[in-house]
Order: structure tokens, then C-alpha cells, then sequence
């Protein structure tokens, strides 16, 4: 994986500012709500309490593990009342005891583990802190955003709400699935940091999750539960636990 802890500190500044509060995130937390009826949800990757906080404001009792100490300390800004409970550590090697109704893995930050095996390793993780009767939530962006670039670059730049500039330049390496985002900062201080994304397809994800000891309950193309098409940006997938194993 790379190296999370690093590119988390480094983003923390800005990640509000590059992802600010939206509907989206209510969606997401409603969403898990309805899945969660003894109210425990794990999240991985809880960042700054994007989704986290949506959750707690709902009675969720919600733990989030995180890599990056910087982005923890913005959670704990964000959530002076203490409704979550965060933890530092890297995801695709340890998770937090104890056994929840949810595990949650939202806004493609398995993509983040830029490795097959460990992409495996951090499913059979989430499943070992899954209730029997509860669920794993992934949220996975559609492969065809980066394997379907004709020159396998592209350059976005995104306004921030200080009057900082975001360009962000993609290459993709398709026999690896990886993306590589370069993502530069301009404005009053400048910063450039490197992100790698490996993609991952659904029919993958699911022959993942079957060996992680999960199966596929149901796929939507939001947290609205849209249907499906061939024009989906985004999929999430709920997997329950499988009793008979992988």
C-alpha cells in the first residue's frame, strides 16, 4: 500500500475543501443506517468524518480507523463532542476489535491499496469484524473513468474554496489497473502529492469478496440505491457474510 499515512497528512489540509459537505453524505449515511439495526458501524478510511459524522449525528455508534494522524486531528476538530471513536492504523493490516452490524469502506478508498493481495487481505479483514448477520459496504468508482482514456492521461483542475487551484494529472497504467494521480496545489502555499489508485472491476471485487468469506447481496449505482446502467460513475456493493465460508 502506499505509503497512507504520508499522502493522508498531506491531504488533510485540503480534503475538505476538495471533497466539502454535500448530500452525498447524507445519502451514504442513511444508507448504512438502514443496514445497521444494533446501531455499530466500522469505518476504514474515516478521514476527517466526512460520512462519519452524518452517521453519528443519525445514534450510530461509529469507530473509524485511520492511517494519518493529521487527519484524525481534523476529526477531532470536526467532533469536539467526541461521537466517534478513531483510531490510528493502517486498514489493510489491522483493524480495530470487536464485531460490528456495518464495516464500511466508503468513497473508493480501497482503490487506495494499490495491491491485489492486500485489496484481499483488507476484505478478509472487514470480514472478520463483521457480525455474522451483519454486512460489508464498499463504495468503487467505475474502471471505465481511467481504463477507458484514450491516451491514458488526463488533466482536471477544481477551484477550492480559499482561492486555492487543484490540478490534478492522471496516468494510467492499464495492465497494472493503477492510476497514478498527481495532484498539485496552487495558492498561498504550494503542494504536490502523489496518489496511486488501483482499480478494481466488480466481477473482481466479487471473486474477491467470495475468498474473504463474503457474497454479493445487492449493487447499486449510489446511495440512493439507483439502478445500474452502463453509464454508472459509481457502484455500491453490499456483501453479506457467507456461513459456508469461501
Amino acid at each position: 500500500m502506499q505509503t497512507a499515512n504520508i499522502y493522508g497528512d498531506s491531504l488533510a489540509g485540503v480534503y475538505d475543501m476538495i471533497y466539502p459537505a454535500s448530500p452525498l453524505a447524507d445519502q451514504a449515511a442513511e444508507f448504512i443506517a438502514g443496514l445497521a439495526p444494533g446501531g455499530s458501524v466500522l469505518e476504514l478510511g474515516v478521514g476527517t468524518g466526512r460520512v462519519a459524522l452524518p452517521m453519528a449525528a443519525r445514534g450510530l455508534r461509529v469507530t473509524g480507523i485511520d492511517a494519518s494522524e493529521e487527519m484524525l486531528r481534523k476529526l477531532r476538530e470536526n467532533d469536539p463532542e467526541g461521537r466517534i471513536t478513531a483510531v490510528a492504523g493502517d486498514f489493510s493490516e489491522e483493524l480495530p476489535e470487536g464485531s460490528f452490524d456495518v464495516t464500511v469502506n466508503p468513497l473508493n478508498t480501497l482503490c487506495m491499496v494499490s495491491d491485489a493481495e492486500k485489496q484481499l487481505a483488507t476484505l478478509r479483514l472487514m470480514r472478520s469484524r463483521t457480525a455474522d448477520d451483519g454486512v460489508v459496504v464498499l463504495e468503487t468508482y467505475n474502471p471505465l473513468i481511467y481504463h477507458g482514456l484514450d491516451e491514458g492521461t488526463k488533466t482536471e483542475a477544481q477551484h477550492l474554496q480559499d482561492g486555492t487551484v487543484g490540478l490534478y494529472t492522471t496516468y494510467v497504467d492499464r495492465m497494472a489497473q493503477l492510476a497514478v494521480i498527481v495532484r498539485t496545489f496552487v495558492g498561498d502555499e504550494n503542494s504536490r502529492l502523489v496518489e496511486l489508485s488501483r482499480y478494481v472491476w466488480p466481477s473482481e471485487l466479487d471473486l474477491m469478496a467470495r475468498l474473504a468469506g463474503l457474497r454479493l447481496r445487492e449493487r447499486y449505482a449510489g446511495w440512493n440505491r439507483e439502478p445500474l446502467t452502463h453509464h454508472s460513475q459509481s457502484f455500491v456493493s453490499v456483501y453479506e457474510v457467507n456461513p459456508d465460508g469461501e
